[in-house]
């Protein structure tokens, strides 16, 4: 799994990655005699396009725990360095450090989005590309592949990402007990989730099914490829819809929320890398830190 955070600050990311229980595995054009060494390295490049105001580039790239016995520096070093060159993040310097704080092994590279001629390193389209060349170097290497959102850690998740997995995992339960839509919608309902029918014109015709939980909605199909309407609706024989007063069928009162950065990454657990572009937990421990010294 690969996450990508771009900041402004140097000095609270490589403060961050620096924690005890880590150790650097890989440098480039960086002293690394301590955290204000490389800060200063850094910041002396970024001077070269001081116009670039998230010079900062930091991916965490993390394996999972069945992978730890082959897991070494140099395989997990070899692995980052051939990530990023694919990716076109190269002739830049890097810091790679390796963190044993947590039961799955990962690396947090750091790089300077300023290369050593004063040129921004671009970052389109980089989470679609990454998903991509995630799958190559995971099956290259015969990295253990996860299968299902049950490998998800519900409790780094936020916002729409959140709200989700929560609906997934409401329905999952419910459809292991409710046998049609009247008896789903009750179960969903004492879960804070609700149905949204939407239907053919004035045919009332029931054509596809979102849920929606705080204010995101989802389509059946964004949530799990098995809980698109007709699957669900096949479970359950093809029996007809009965609507009650309470659900309202218009979405437009609703924020339609697609899958989003987090989510992507998320889904994609079948192989060992994936990408989600936000700010996770670490990011904001950063910027924890960062007050607490102020």
């Amino acid at each position: 799994m690969a996450k990508i955070i771009e900041g402004k600050h140097f000095g609270g990311c490589v403060g961050y990655v620096l924690k005890d229980r880590s150790e650097i595995i890989h440098a480039e054009g960086l002293r690394t005699t301590s955290a204000r060494t490389i800060t200063q390295d850094f910041n002396l490049q970024r001077k070269l396009n001081p116009r670039l105001g998230k010079a900062v580039g930091h991916i965490v790239l993390s394996w999972s725990e069945h992978d730890k016995g082959k897991l070494t520096n140099r395989l997990m070093a070899g692995v980052a360095l051939e990530y990023l060159k694919s990716l076109g993040i190269a002739n830049t310097q890097c810091l790679m450090v390796r963190h044993h704080d947590r039961k799955h092994d990962h690396v947090h590279i750091v790089y300077n989005r300023v290369d050593n001629q004063g040129k921004t390193i671009a970052n389109s389209n980089l989470r679609f590309r990454s998903v991509k060349l995630c799958k190559q170097l995971n099956s290259k290497y015969g990295f253990y592949q996860a299968s299902g959102k049950e490998w998800v850690n519900r409790g780094r998740l936020k916002g729409a990402d959140k709200a989700k997995y929560e609906i997934h995992d409401a329905l999952k339960a419910a459809l292991r007990t409710c046998r049609d839509w009247k008896q789903l919608e009750s179960y969903l309902k004492y879960k804070g989730v609700a149905i949204q029918f939407k239907t053919k014109g004035d045919s009332g015709e029931v054509q596809g099914v979102s849920f929606s939980k705080s204010e995101y909605t989802f389509k059946g199909s964004e949530v799990d490829r098995s809980l698109s309407y007709g699957k669900i609706d096949r479970l359950f024989g093809g029996q007809e819809v009965q609507q009650s007063t309470e659900t309202d069928t218009n979405l437009t009162n609703h924020q339609t929320v697609g899958i989003s950065g987090v989510g992507l990454a998320m889904d994609a657990m079948v192989s060992l890398f994936d990408i989600g572009i936000a700010h996770d937990q670490d990011d904001e421990a950063i910027k924890r830190k960062n007050r607490n010294r102020r």
